[in-house]
């Protein structure tokens, strides 16, 4: 049995679903993604979040970058390749399915990054960034059982659209609790801004839309095409209770 096939619901392995996938991530107008539940074998993925639960995480390392403080939070370990869950995360054929799924054109082999996340219960949120210069795709996995949308932590999706709105929040540099994510929350949502911490690459102000919402729910998975658009995306406060996941990024060395 294949690596994939130890873990890897049977039902995302059929060649009808992979391929309804693929074509629904292609036909997304703007970013290129797809939530996908029950996507993990659920005994591979307990394990993999027992063996979560007695890591130790270092905030700096996450929130650091060329001496700077990156403007969320959170806690992280790099997974190593002696980490339960790396046979899955540095197999070839996993991150071949990933990039086919998603039409992410690498070449092989390619360079990953995973993170092992941890946010505590009333964690600030993330602010509107882009992983897009350095990384070409990322997977994101849940480990949150019984978690729903007021529980925070969504991940919020964003297009940029160059009509500045009299309704749009307008932002620079927010400190602590990003609540002003939460606003209108059920209403199209406009926030005009210069993102600091990996946001616009030119540094000037824009308007964003957003798009849609994922709550980090228990064995849902987030694909991403980082290729075919910017991806520009936060994620909302938490609201009293941990979150946590893994984050995997592939890439080719620019």
């Amino acid at each position: 049995m294949s690596v994939i096939d130890e873990w890897i619901n049977p039902i995302y392995l059929e060649e009808r679903v992979v391929e309804d996938l693929r074509q629904s991530i292609a036909a997304k107008p703007v970013v290129k993604y797809a939530v996908v539940d029950n996507f993990f074998r659920e005994e591979k993925l307990d394990q993999l979040i027992e063996k979560h639960r007695t890591l130790q995480f270092s905030e700096e390392q996450d929130r650091m970058r060329d001496g700077k403080l990156l403007p969320y939070d959170g806690a992280v370990k790099f997974a190593k390749k002696d980490d339960f869950g790396a046979e899955l995360f540095f197999d070839a054929e996993w991150q071949r399915y990933c990039c086919y799924l998603t039409g992410t054109q690498l070449q092989f082999p390619v360079d990953t990054e995973i993170k092992l996340r941890y946010h505590r219960e009333d964690a600030d949120g993330f602010w509107i960034h882009t992983d897009s210069v350095l990384r070409d795709m990322v997977v994101i996995s849940y480990f949150n059982l019984g978690w729903t949308a007021a529980d925070g932590g969504l991940l919020q999706l964003w297009r940029v659209d160059e009509e500045l709105s009299d309704k749009a929040y307008s932002v620079d540099n927010p400190k602590g609790r990003l609540c002003f994510l939460e606003q209108k929350e059920n209403e199209p949502k406009r926030i005009t801004t210069r993102t600091p911490g990996g946001g616009f690459p030119d540094g000037k102000r824009h308007d964003l839309t957003l798009i849609d919402q994922i709550v980090p729910a228990y064995n849902r998975v987030f694909f991403c095409n980082f290729n075919e658009s910017a991806a520009y995306h936060s994620v909302t406060p938490s609201n009293g209770k941990i979150r946590t996941g893994f984050v995997q990024w592939m890439f080719n060395r620019k």
